[in-house]
């Protein structure tokens, strides 16, 4: 069994040291809890094995299909009636991810300690972001966690489909560009070093093509260390530009510029924000509150300050409709379902359909961007592979004549 050892104040309030071998940090703290202990600390001692495990875990990372498992389980446990501190104790014993299980974990000592679930949840934003924690902090307040916590699960499931289905159209692309890259490489690297001899042994003038090819070729056989060394630089310098506030939406505003991605990405934004946006004021979060909340949720700097905009607009007066239609990003049909549901008092209903009808679209995007992707990298390829060969074939027609005047 696993070693603890811990810090903990006993009713007189003096520290109290020691270490106890247990199943886990959960059953420690329940012990020291009979014993009339007050917590202070908890620290499991790392063994071989314990190590190895949790560098599996650290690498392996929490997916998003798990936070959401975690979270429809829950409101299963919750809506037959279990205690919260059940319930996620429950959970997390099914749960194999042991990082997770450890959060998991915390978070019921947190909560046992006198926090709530929300303010628990929100010492590990890396797994429940500023959105999860919101949702979950209307539930608290209205009594209804269970009822949030499955909404939630929908939310997440409805954005995992989209991200899977963007992911599995855009595999074949992929594999067709790096099998490129490696014909390519192949040829310059493999191939056209046995024509070299051919051609200096014919001591012809080059044709240009030629010239560059072997040039290329050359570069990548003895200065292959300079090519991988520029693309650390690069890499290095890209991820340090991206990590200050001017980079970051600079690169973000030309993704958003970028043909046919540009406009996959902004529907597929959109439709996350109309889906959380549905989610948070169909549980009684204010409209004001929800922006707030949701423009949080948005990872590009670009539409992030957009949606700042229209909620500054609307605290200063604005109406919705025209606080949305004045972004530019809306298609008029939107507009006029936003216009509807602020006119009809549900804009949480309205917000639902924008992203049933932003869901459709993305569909529609996709295979577009995947119909015309495909064809385009094949002709791209075939005129790399045909100049390659054209770059071959030119030197050794001149010999061919050369040879027979």
């Amino acid at each position: 069994m696993p070693k603890y050892t811990y810090r903990a104040r006993d009713k007189s309030g003096q520290l109290i040291t020691g270490a106890i071998e247990s199943q886990d940090k959960y059953a420690v703290a329940s012990s020291l809890r009979n014993l009339g202990y007050s917590i202070v600390q908890i620290t499991a001692q790392p063994r071989i094995q314990d190590l190895t495990s949790s560098f599996i875990q650290n690498i392996r990372g929490i997916s998003r299909r798990e936070i959401i498992v975690f979270t429809r389980q829950l409101a299963t446990l919750l809506r037959t009636g279990n205690t919260l501190t059940s319930s996620l104790d429950n959970v997390a014993e099914q749960i194999r991810n042991q990082r997770l299980k450890d959060i998991i974990k915390q978070v019921i000592l947190d909560i046992q300690g006198g926090l709530s679930f929300s303010k628990a949840a929100s010492k590990h934003p890396k797994v429940f972001d500023d959105f999860f924690v919101s949702m979950v902090r209307v539930g608290e307040t209205g009594g209804l966690l269970d009822e949030v916590l499955e909404r939630l699960a929908q939310l997440g499931t409805q954005e995992l489909e989209i991200r899977t289905r963007i992911q599995s159209s855009l595999i074949y692309p992929i594999v067709l560009i790096l099998l490129s890259l490696a014909v390519v490489s192949f040829i310059l690297i493999a191939v056209l070093p046995n024509f070299v001899a051919i051609f200096e042994a014919s001591q012809a003038k080059l044709p240009l093509p030629t010239r560059v090819i072997l040039s290329l070729s050359w570069m990548m056989r003895n200065l292959w260390y300079v090519f991988i060394g520029l693309l650390i630089l690069f890499a290095v310098w890209i991820k340090k530009y991206i990590s200050t506030p001017q980079g970051k939406y600079t690169v973000d505003q030309y993704t958003l510029k970028v043909p046919l991605f540009g406009d996959l990405y902004l529907k597929v934004m959109i439709s996350r924000f109309s889906r959380a946006m549905a989610a948070l004021t169909k549980s009684g979060v204010t409209f004001h509150e929800s922006l707030g909340v949701v423009e949080n949720t948005i990872t590009n700097a670009v539409l992030r300050r957009i949606f700042e905009d229209i909620r500054k607009e609307i605290n200063v007066g604005q109406n919705v409709t025209e606080a949305f239609r004045s972004s530019g990003i809306f298609p008029p049909m939107v507009i006029q379902l936003i216009s509807s549901g602020e006119k009809s008092g549900k804009l949480d209903e309205m917000f639902s359909e924008v992203a049933s009808f932003y869901e459709p679209e993305v569909e529609y995007t996709l295979r577009n961007l995947t119909s015309l992707l495909e064809p385009f990298l094949l002709l791209v390829m075939g005129v790399v592979v045909g100049f390659i060969a054209l770059s071959v074939l030119l030197p050794i027609f001149n010999l061919i004549k050369i040879i027979k005047s």
